[in-house]
């Protein structure tokens, strides 16, 4: 068989000042033949078609947008460009349970770009990895803490943490407990 298109997206998070997570991401769609763009009306070579990055700036532990831009490098016309800044839409919202119902009300349709909102929905999923990462990494000094997280990113989001099976338990008993289990490096 012969690949004719090839989606990518690279998620990256980066811990910043204290309590805060800069989440980069990015959606590369190309094509590996000349094809004819509906919307522009016309043939274009084999290459990129879309080369979106969004990056969003998230508060600790509450997973809260205090930032978000975006950057559109490649589309197949000029015009979607006009959407770019819906992203700003995304700022003061957290992500939690019911996040991508939020994200499709504020720039999903004709407000925003259906890949932008496709993005950004697969970096939240990352943001709550790497809410993990920055709590439970090794650092030079202090001890490793688990955070004060929010259930609803957990329960029922898959098999592990189901609400009737053992680790979503477990963090409901920590959470009531009021207990932050640390561990020395």
């Amino acid at each position: 068989m012969i690949p004719i298109h090839e989606r990518n997206l690279s998620i990256r998070t980066f811990e910043m000042e204290e309590e805060k997570l800069l989440i980069e991401g990015t959606l590369k769609d190309e094509r590996f033949f000349p094809s004819y763009f509906y919307s522009a009306r016309k043939f274009a070579e084999p290459g990129i078609i879309h080369l979106i990055t969004v990056r969003l700036t998230v508060s600790l532990p509450g997973l809260t947008i205090v930032k978000a831009e975006a950057r559109m490098d490649a589309v197949p016309n000029d015009i979607c460009r006009e959407v770019r800044d819906a992203v700003h839409r995304l700022e003061g919202i957290r992500i939690h349970k019911g996040f991508r119902n939020h994200v499709t009300k504020r720039m999903g349709g004709t407000a925003g770009c259906l890949h932008m909102v496709n993005l950004v929905i697969a970096m939240a999923s990352a943001a709550v990895q790497g809410q993990w990462a920055y709590y439970s990494r090794k650092r030079e000094t202090g001890p490793v803490k688990t955070p004060k997280m929010d259930p609803s990113l957990l329960i029922d989001s898959c098999w592990l943490w189901r609400g009737d099976g053992p680790f979503y338990e477990s963090i409901l008993r920590r959470d009531h407990d009021g207990k932050d289990e640390e561990k020395e490096p």
